[in-house]
């Protein structure tokens, strides 16, 4: 009798071990790995926090006029009209005009509502529409002669605004019957530059 007892408290034993405790053991196992997952986003979470009011105070600790800076820079619009006349006022420091400037409109809709046939439109698919800046080219001439000219690029280089020169193409003026009191030295330079701007 006791024998039967025993084996029947050993298979009711095996029974609740199979069927109720090693499947809450299961579940046990699987919150503990939630847990630590949740644990380690929460302490990601807390890092960020921490770097974001870091630089929240950085932000806020830069001076009025480092920030003009910084926005003359990198400015959050296009304001192309601005940039042309910049580009223009360092010419004329040196005492050069430019003329024949070309440009395109930059877009950030993938439909082309500008008529004009040199429109940049940054569609869906174009991989720049994701960046946080966009890009506007110019293209212009300017005569000068070579020292002149290389002034010139230095103060664009030195200018406030970020500009990228893309090329430089020059020529060489050429004596003819109607134009005999043409400077040798003084060159025609065309030049591509590239500005920046946050969307």
């Amino acid at each position: 009798m006791k024998f039967i007892f025993s084996i029947s408290i050993l298979i009711i034993s095996g029974a609740l071990f199979f069927m109720v405790v090693n499947p809450l053991y299961g579940n046990v196992s699987q919150l503990r790995t939630e847990v630590a997952v949740y644990n380690t986003a929460l302490t990601h979470s807390t890092e960020l926090q921490k770097t974001r009011d870091q630089l929240v105070n950085t932000y806020k600790n830069i001076k009025p006029e480092d920030m003009a800076r910084l926005e003359h820079f990198l400015p959050n619009t296009v304001n192309n009209i601005k940039f042309i006349l910049e580009v223009e006022r360092i010419a004329n420091l040196h005492g050069m005009s430019i003329k024949d400037i070309k440009f395109d409109n930059p877009t950030t809709t993938g439909t082309d509502t500008n008529t004009q046939s040199n429109s940049n439109v940054i569609t869906a698919n174009d991989p720049s529409a994701s960046l946080p800046y966009g890009t506007f080219p110019i293209e212009f001439s300017t005569d000068g002669n070579y020292s002149t000219f290389t002034l010139f690029l230095k103060d664009l280089e030195h200018n406030l605004r970020l500009i990228d020169v893309k090329s430089i193409q020059f020529s060489v003026p050429t004596l003819s019957s109607t134009k005999t009191n043409l400077d040798p030295n003084i060159y025609n330079y065309t030049l591509k530059l590239e500005t920046y701007w946050l969307k």
